[in-house]
């Protein structure tokens, strides 16, 4: 699914850009409507393969739209700024479909994640050893507390962050600058931060490197989520329905940071 929707991205974004530069205020040529409405068709021969959400009946309308708009000679404006929004739209769905396909399979130990924990006693052992612990305390069926495999991942996550993004070497960044009532680089920043040094960052990730900005916002929303999610699950008596969800969003944002490929 997210294969699928990654290629409309890609055709989304790469219709925008065209559009954009072209001239008038109105798009005249024949061709450029004809593309329009390929690309609209392309969407709904593949809507079948994902649920219905906020943001997928959201898309339906765009498309909808820029369907009927290209029969005419619309308003290049209009046309681009209803790309734009599909374009943010699919990368929401995008991110969905790639934390659906990671939670299919949470809870419980795969090749995905032992890939990830051998990479991690590369990078960081202790990583290593808190996430791979924390897949022993899942596999349990019964636990008087699911505090443990929650902190677990928790502390796999934030090393893992630490090692691959130093606070010291982020502030050493030219024109970095702390975020609002941040004291220390935030998550969002280490992820930026990681994501630049790659040699190849935008292969590496699940989404196109036309949505390098929803690569981040995606990858930096999940990062913090996953986070906050799990300091939370340590305080208070969660069950393992919850950690296992825990384990898939860690999982998912695993897989981008080191770049194992998922399942």
């Amino acid at each position: 699914m997210a294969g699928t929707i990654e290629a409309l991205l890609k055709k989304t974004d790469e219709l925008r850009r065209s559009l954009k530069s072209g001239p008038g205020a109105q798009i005249q040529a024949g061709l450029d409507c004809e593309k329009i409405r390929t690309l609209c068709a392309a969407y709904f021969d593949t809507r079948s393969t994902f649920a219905d959400s906020e943001d997928a009946l959201a898309a339906d309308g765009i498309f909808k739209e820029l369907h009927s708009a290209a029969r005419g000679k619309p308003s290049r404006t209009k046309v681009v700024d209803r790309l734009t929004l599909a374009k943010q739209l699919l990368v929401k769905l995008e991110g969905a479909a790639l934390t659906s396909a990671a939670a299919r399979s949470a809870g419980r130990r795969t090749a995905t994640d032992q890939l990830i924990i051998e990479t991690l006693r590369d990078v960081c052992p202790a990583a290593a050893a808190a996430y791979s612990q924390a897949l022993v305390d899942l596999g349990a069926d019964k636990r008087e507390s699911w505090r443990g495999p929650a902190t677990d991942l928790r502390e796999a996550l934030r090393e893992t962050l630490d090692v691959l993004a130093p606070d010291e070497a982020i502030t050493k960044e030219s024109g970095f600058k702390l975020e609002k009532d941040a004291h220390r680089p935030t998550m969002k920043q280490k992820v930026r931060y990681i994501l630049k040094k790659r040699d190849t960052p935008h292969g590496a990730m699940a989404a196109p490197e036309s949505a390098v900005q929803g690569i981040e916002d995606i990858l930096g929303g999940i990062t913090r989520s996953v986070y906050n999610r799990t300091s939370i699950s340590t305080h208070t008596a969660t069950d393992k329905k919850e950690v296992v969800r825990v384990h898939a969003w860690v999982r998912l944002v695993m897989c981008d940071l080191l770049e194992v490929p998922p399942e």
